[in-house]
């Protein structure tokens, strides 16, 4: 009895453990996510985009917010692509870290995705705040090449006019995934 009464404490612990990480690990990044928390992107939604944007091998796809990296993973498994990810959230990229560990092609970066340069990416993927979004599409508008790929979850860009709207089946909302085409160059 006594020692199952040690596990219960020993598991309740690592419990509150996590809860705090994750906590301290969302107060920390608040400034830059400007409370935007991390929620995993479902498999559906990954499954979603995934199955409409078709990547070559050696193209490079960037998720900004990575949360755990499954974006990264995925398309790295059934494409062959670069995958890099950025993350504020400590946990996340904690997470991120450990489950990408070992798997060739895919770095998950620390730091804030606004200071990176999104100029040789093929595309982009993102599921932010929406109070971000105007300020992200004038940094695709500035930085990202024409013919190139912007994909979003939930929230559109404001102004511009998706090249395709998704409405994966299975999700809780149909919650729709947004994909631009960066214009110029002849493509659209």
């Amino acid at each position: 009895m006594a020692a199952c009464l040690w596990v219960v404490l020993v598991v309740s612990a690592g419990l509150f453990a996590l809860k705090i990480a994750y906590v301290a690990g969302t107060a920390l990044a608040l400034p830059a996510t400007q409370g935007a928390l991390y929620v995993s992107t479902t498999r559906v939604r990954v499954r979603a985009f995934l199955d409409a944007v078709a990547m070559a091998p050696g193209q490079l796809l960037v998720d900004l917010g990575c949360g755990d990296g499954r974006v990264l993973r995925e398309a790295r498994r059934r494409y062959g692509v670069r995958a890099v990810g950025y993350e504020l959230n400590l946990l996340a990229l904690a997470k991120a870290k450990l489950l990408c560990l070992g798997v060739a092609g895919v770095a998950v970066r620390p730091g804030n995705f606004w200071r990176a340069d999104l100029s040789g990416a093929d595309v982009v993927f993102c599921y932010l705040f929406p109070d971000v979004m105007g300020r992200l599409a004038e940094k695709a508008a500035r930085e990202m090449r024409p013919g190139a790929l912007l994909v979003s979850c939930n929230f559109p860009l404001p102004g511009w006019a998706p090249e395709r709207v998704l409405r994966p089946a299975g999700g809780r909302h149909h919650d729709p995934i947004f994909i631009y085409r960066i214009p110029g160059g002849g493509d659209g």
